[in-house]
Parts: C-alpha cells; sequence; structure tokens
C-alpha cells in the first residue's frame, strides 16, 4: 500500500491545483488544451492533409485552364472541341447567286461555249473541275475532259484557247485532235486530198423534215450533234450527268422506209469542216453515175451531225468498188454512195 500513496498525492496536487487558479476561465481553458502537444499534431495532420487534397485539386484545375486558353489561340490544333469556324466556306453560284454548283445552273448550260468560258474566267472559277475554291494549276481532281481527255470541263470543250493546250497533249501522246482534222500549216509536198465520207440526212422536228449534213465517222461511239442545229431546230434537251442529249429521228433522202430514233450527245466540236477549202468539182465527174448521199461532197461546208458507230451498220448495205485503182473506195448505205481514200 506504500507506493500508492505517492500518486494519490500527486493527483490531489493537481485538483488543488486547478481549484486553486479561480481567475482562469473557460476561453482560457480551451486555448491551454488546443496547445497541447497532443492537439498540434492533429491540426498538422489535417493541414497535411487539406494541402495534399488542394494541390491534387490545383493542379487538373490548372492543366484545364491551360488546355483552354491554348484552343482560344490555336482553335485549328484541338483535337477535342471543333473550331469556332471553317476555312472551307460556301460560295454561291456566280451567275446567278443561287445555292447550286455552276454545271446544275440553268443559265450556264444554255450559254454557248464563249460565254461559258468568259462567264468561268470572270468568276474565277476552275476549269477543270468547275470549283471556286482552288486556282486551275492547283486543282487535284483526276476527273477530265470526256471528249478528248484533257484538263478541262467538258462543257468548255472546244473554246479556242483550250484547243491549243489539248492539241500540243495529244500531239504529246501521239493522239490526233480528231480522226477528220486537216492539220493547219503549209502542207507538205507529198500531201494529197483526202476525201471524207459525207451525207445528207433528214432530221424530223414536230412535223417537219429539215436536211442536214452530217459526217459519218465509224470510230466514234455515238452520234453527236452541235448545239448551235438544236437551237435552230429548236430541238428538245435532256440532262444525264454531266452530259446533254436529245432525241432525234432520222431519215434518209433517197430511201422513204428508213426511220432511225436515237439518242445524240450534244457536242461543242460541231459545227465542223471536213476540209480547208472547197475540191475541186472535176472530181465529182469521176462518181456521176452513182448516187451520191453528197453530192456537194466537195464542198468545205459546215458538218451539223457526225453518224457513230451506234448507227453505222443500221445504214450500211453491200456494195464496194473502187473507181481509182485502189485510192478511193465507195461503199454503199441506206443515204446514198459515200467516198473514203486519196485523190490522184
Amino acid at each position: 500500500m506504500a507506493p500508492l500513496t505517492p500518486k494519490r498525492k500527486t493527483i490531489s496536487t493537481v485538483r488543488t491545483t486547478r481549484r486553486s487558479s479561480p481567475t482562469m476561465s473557460i476561453r482560457s481553458l480551451s486555448t491551454t488544451r488546443s496547445l497541447s502537444p497532443l492537439s498540434d499534431e492533429k491540426a498538422l495532420r489535417a493541414l497535411a492533409i487539406r494541402s495534399r487534397r488542394f494541390r491534387t485539386t490545383l493542379s487538373p484545375i490548372q492543366e484545364e485552364r491551360n488546355s483552354d486558353i491554348h484552343r482560344t489561340a490555336h482553335p485549328k490544333i484541338s483535337n477535342t472541341t471543333p473550331p469556332k469556324y471553317s476555312t472551307h466556306r460556301h460560295v454561291a453560284c456566280g451567275i446567278c447567286k443561287r445555292d447550286h454548283r455552276l454545271v446544275t445552273c440553268s443559265k450556264y448550260t444554255n450559254m454557248n461555249l464563249k460565254e461559258k468560258y468568259d462567264a468561268v474566267t470572270t468568276h474565277k472559277y476552275c476549269i477543270n473541275c468547275l470549283a471556286r475554291s482552288h486556282r486551275t494549276k492547283s486543282c487535284t481532281s483526276e476527273k477530265r475532259c470526256s471528249t478528248c481527255n484533257g484538263k478541262h470541263h467538258s462543257t468548255l470543250h472546244g473554246h479556242p484557247r483550250l484547243y491549243t493546250h489539248v492539241t500540243e497533249t495529244k500531239r504529246e501522246r501521239g493522239v490526233e485532235a480528231h480522226p477528220f482534222t486537216t492539220p493547219r500549216g503549209p502542207p507538205s509536198l507529198l500531201a494529197k486530198q483526202t476525201l471524207v465520207p459525207t451525207a445528207l440526212i433528214r432530221i424530223k422536228q414536230a412535223d417537219k423534215w429539215h436536211k442536214v449534213r452530217a459526217l459519218i465517222n465509224p470510230v466514234q461511239k455515238r452520234i453527236t450533234i452541235g448545239s448551235d442545229l438544236i437551237k435552230k431546230l429548236r430541238l428538245p434537251i435532256t440532262y444525264l450527268n454531266e452530259h446533254r442529249i436529245c432525241h432525234l429521228k432520222i431519215g434518209s433522202l433517197i430511201d422513204d422506209q428508213l426511220r432511225l430514233e436515237t439518242h445524240a450527245l450534244i457536242s461543242k466540236d460541231l459545227p465542223t469542216r471536213p476540209y480547208e477549202q472547197d475540191i475541186s468539182d472535176e472530181i465529182r465527174k469521176r462518181f456521176d453515175h452513182l448516187v451520191l448521199a453528197d453530192p456537194s461532197f466537195t464542198k468545205a461546208n459546215n458538218v451539223m451531225l457526225e453518224l457513230g458507230a451506234d448507227l453505222y451498220p443500221k445504214i450500211i448495205k453491200s456494195g464496194i468498188f473502187h473507181p481509182d485503182n485502189g485510192t478511193v473506195v465507195t461503199q454503199n448505205t441506206t443515204l446514198g454512195w459515200i467516198l473514203t481514200g486519196i485523190l490522184n
């Protein structure tokens, strides 16, 4: 029991000390407790925890803020949010100011070749694809002219300013501009006159028949007709993709039973001239005994229609002979006799 005596005295001493301090208030007591070593350690731990939480929260906030500033300064670089503006702006039709492509514009399709080329260059369209977002030199489109495969739109084929470029391109490839086109420039001393097969046919418009001079070209896939003849006869036009076609009723001047119906492609290459100048009329005397498909085959008058391989089997007939020892061939057709070859 002796060892317990000091502890009781200590406790009584502490109690006596606390009781003997009547001037200590409750506030001073709480302050004293908060300054105890145990309380300071808890406060430091809580402060460290809060500090760590604040740092972990501050880091993503700062990163998000920096990314927002980066997006604002460089809107095109952002991969998460789309830019506020687009680099490709919509451009309306330059001719009628409506919301459609130039190739579908009715005013553009009704223009002649010169007016179309002037409209394309004036409104700064690409000659190859008819777009206004770039120039022709920087065009990356792989589409080419459906007629000559040149780097220009099919609706512009035949314009004089494009002809030189197309001719040079075809000469580099070893291809002629047209199978019946006579080369310009000084003639060679060895060159001889070549006859081109032409014929006079009839085209029906409403209840009337019109006489038209045509070129027979079996190496061409389809029959083609000049746009000037379409306007002259007021023939109906149908649109098929980028092409314009026309329904034709064709007849013969010597065979009333011949009636052909077909769809012709409207071409800017027509009208064309089969010769640079008229051939001597003395040549016609060699063929006076024949009913010719084109009695004026020596004339360099315009050809408004071109019959292709689609109609050639329907007009060809049996009968071939060589009146000039094999240099000229005459072929019988439902349109009359046609002449092909080199004149001596």
